[in-house]
């Protein structure tokens, strides 16, 4: 059985969600939100070095790739593969797309209903949508 965890990423020009499984690959949970780099590069680098700050090792990474509602690709999309592939480059870790539309949204819904103030949501509207993204991934991802 692999050892470590596997780490969602909500990639923003202004910020980035985190989220992280635990350790049977089952549960996503919040993590941080870290500001984002002047360039998709820095931004990149600057999540490499956080993770390298972890407990437990990341096996995987998990980058929400925004599409259109159609299914293509606009270019929000071209900057999360620059993102995943600058990250793949500076961590040394697989890091794979998933399709990511509606997560901000289910996000935003989830934190009004849960009685969460506007300030507030944008706070961790990022995070949330990282759990989201990593939760899907885990549901579809086959049992090791």
């Amino acid at each position: 059985m692999l050892k470590g965890r596997i780490l969602g990423v909500d990639f923003g020009l202004k910020r980035i969600g985190l989220s992280v499984s635990d350790p049977l690959f089952i549960i996503a949970s919040s993590l941080d939100t870290l500001q984002a780099g002047h360039t998709v590069k820095s931004s990149a680098e600057l999540l490499a070095k956080h993770i390298q700050t972890f407990s437990y090792p990341i096996i995987e990474i998990v980058v929400g790739l925004p599409l259109h509602m159609n299914g293509t690709e606009s270019e929000r999309s071209a900057l999360a593969r620059q993102f995943a592939e600058f990250l793949h480059q500076a961590s040394g870790i697989k890091v794979s797309l998933l399709d990511e539309r509606l997560t901000t949204v289910q996000a935003d819904r989830a934190l009004i209903e849960t009685g969460y103030s506007r300030k507030k949501r944008a706070q961790v509207v990022d995070r949330v949508s990282a759990v989201l993204l990593l939760q899907t991934f885990l549901s579809r991802r086959s049992p090791s």
